[in-house]
């Protein structure tokens, strides 16, 4: 079936307040790997000092079509937001809904794309609670989106689209050699100043490993500048594997940061691919030996293999491994991979967890009974401030997870998972 991208540019509002009223607790985070529901991805610009455009993706094949007219099929979906000033707070700011409803008659696959227009004033910090209802699934998803609108110069004045689609890119993540416009909110010539870093970070440490992080070496690798039009557009195409922060204002760290990791990222198809994620459950020396291997491919296999001790079986243990990575690179991907980060780490030897408590600093995920101490597995991780990512958190270790972590890994040695997927 052909893939097709639908800008969708009408919506028609439900309801909309700019009064404070009550609120209920805010939605729940959930990390599983499910098929059975919607996965709609959102980016945020501000247009202007007291408009924020909310813009979304959804993929029709996640939506149930059905014939509510008699005649066709099609959709039924309400799309809700509540801006609040704080990540807890019961404040509305501004509310609205709207409803997208797409006639699909021949079963194509589209990308539904489009944007609502947020009422939020400039040098403030807000956040979005966003609620997608199928209502013909009767399927509903929640999230949470920080909205910075401190300044002029954060990520969130940019919007980078596709020059090939004229649609926004919902990720930060980008493709050598991909054509992209970038969009500043003020309309105006002036000069971005981008400044390329080409690193190797490590991947994170055991959970039980106290160590004391590197600082981050700010001077780049390389500077250049592009120049906007009076629209405040410019065309750009990255050329090399890295990231690249840009900036209207060289004295600040504020700026919109896009990172070209590989060509298959968020996925893992290559065996050259496979080889650094599992790092995680072998030896030093194990993992010296494969890296090292003339054939990579031969090299993965015979590894999971021997933890497996079938082929069926090593074909199993793979599938659940590697989606682990995939899902870890879609969730917690910030300056680097997201299998790499803390939380790549325990989500690829745990799974995902059974309880996640949220803040607006920090995420603590719980592994059995909440409730019991002694069946459950706690684990807390600490927002970091980072001009490149909004999405950087860092795992409070332990030496009192040591066990626990050796007995997992020990777990994907024999071929099994430490939670079922």
């Amino acid at each position: 079936m052909k893939k097709i991208l639908i800008y969708l540019c009408f919506f028609v509002v439900i309801f909309s307040c700019d009064t404070a009223r009550k609120n209920s607790k805010a939605p729940a985070v959930s990390y599983k790997h499910e098929t059975n529901t919607i996965h709609p991805e959102f980016t945020v610009f501000h247009s202007s000092d007291s408009i924020s455009e909310l813009h979304f993706k959804i993929n029709s094949k996640e939506l149930l079509y059905m014939r509510a007219d008699g005649i066709n099929f099609s959709s039924n979906v309400l799309i809700s937001y509540l801006l609040i000033p704080s990540y807890d707070s019961k404040e509305v700011i501004d509310s609205a809904s709207v409803r997208l409803v797409d006639i699909n008659n021949d079963n194509s696959i589209k990308e539904l794309i489009g944007k609502i227009n947020v009422k939020a004033i400039s040098t403030l910090k807000y956040f979005l609670r966003v609620t997608v209802f199928d209502i013909n699934r009767n399927i509903k998803v929640a999230s949470v989106l920080s909205v910075d609108k401190e300044n002029n110069l954060t990520r969130q004045n940019f919007l980078v689209t596709s020059k090939a689609l004229n649609v926004p890119i919902f990720h930060n993540y980008i493709k050598a050699e991909e054509a992209l416009v970038l969009n500043y909110r003020i309309k105006m010539a002036a000069t971005v100043f981008v400044r390329y870093y080409n690193r190797e970070f490590p991947l994170a440490a055991p959970p039980f490993s106290i160590t004391d992080p590197k600082p981050f070496q700010y001077a780049p690798d390389s500077v250049f500048a592009i120049q906007l039009s009076n629209q405040g557009i410019a065309d750009f195409i990255p050329t090399k594997k890295g990231f690249y922060h840009f900036q209207i204002d060289t004295t600040k760290r504020d700026g919109l940061t896009l990172f070209n990791f590989s060509e298959n990222f968020p996925d893992i198809k290559r065996a050259d691919e496979m080889v650094p994620p599992i790092r995680f459950i072998t030896s030093k020396q194990e993992f010296e030996e494969i890296s090292l291997s003339a054939n990579p491919k031969a090299a993965i296999e015979k590894f999971w293999l021997n933890c497996s001790g079938s082929q069926e079986r090593a074909k199993e243990i793979i599938r659940k491994y590697y989606n682990r990575v995939k899902d870890a690179n879609l969730f917690f991907t910030s300056y680097l991979e997201g299998w790499k980060t803390d939380r790549g780490m325990i989500y690829l030897i745990f799974g995902a967890p059974n309880v996640i408590y949220r803040t607006e600093n920090s995420e603590t995920w719980i592994y059995g009974e909440e409730s019991n101490a002694f069946n459950s597995l706690r684990f807390s991780f600490l927002k970091v401030t980072n001009p490149f990512s909004d999405n950087d958190l860092t795992l409070e270790r332990s030496t009192l997870y040591q066990q626990k972590w050796t007995t997992s890994v020990d777990i994907w040695r024999q071929g099994r998972t430490y939670l079922q997927d």
